[in-house]
């Protein structure tokens, strides 16, 4: 077991790099070309709530709806990108009995250090700027996504626990 515990460190450390990069790669592109992504995509959001409710809007509507969805979307995917930087940076620092007693905040820690440096980097990028406010946005994701993973994870030690004890069978 000890040997799937030491190349288990490697998998979660990888994977919080490549999550990193992932985000570094987003952050970099020029505002008008992810704001184009962002607006297909609310778009076609629209045209999926008009086909669901058979509602018959025009594409100047559906353009019109795209276009007040996308900033709560675009916020709501920092914040789920930030929530899976969290978890894979819990996972990492669960690996080490350094960190292990306090994971949660060495992770909670690492993403919004990580959202930081990123808003920092979006300084540099054609029509991006940095804010403060996105750091607490996507802070706000990390904890979440935190407090999700703590829930989850206290559900399943419950049930494994009821297990052993013999209270659950199967």
């Amino acid at each position: 077991m000890k040997g799937f515990r030491y190349k288990s460190r490697y998998v979660w450390f990888a994977a919080a790099l490549f999550w990193m990069a992932l985000i570094f790669f987003y952050s970099s592109q020029e505002a008008a070309s992810s704001s184009k992504v962002s607006g297909s995509i609310t778009y076609r959001m629209a045209e999926g709530i008009d086909g669901m409710f058979h509602l018959e809007w025009d594409a100047q509507t559906k353009r019109r709806i795209g276009e007040a969805l996308e900033h709560p979307v675009r916020k709501a995917a920092h914040m789920t990108e930030y929530a899976v930087l969290a978890w894979l940076l819990l996972g990492n620092c669960m690996q080490y009995p350094l960190f292990f007693k306090k994971s949660y905040l060495w992770a909670g820690i690492g993403a919004s250090c990580y959202a930081a440096t990123d808003e920092f980097h979006q300084l540099f990028v054609k029509g991006r700027s940095g804010e403060i406010k996105d750091v607490m946005i996507d802070s706000a994701g990390a904890c979440a996504g935190l407090l999700f993973a703590w829930l989850v994870l206290s559900v399943w030690n419950k049930f494994k626990k009821e297990k052993e004890r013999g209270e659950i069978n199967g």
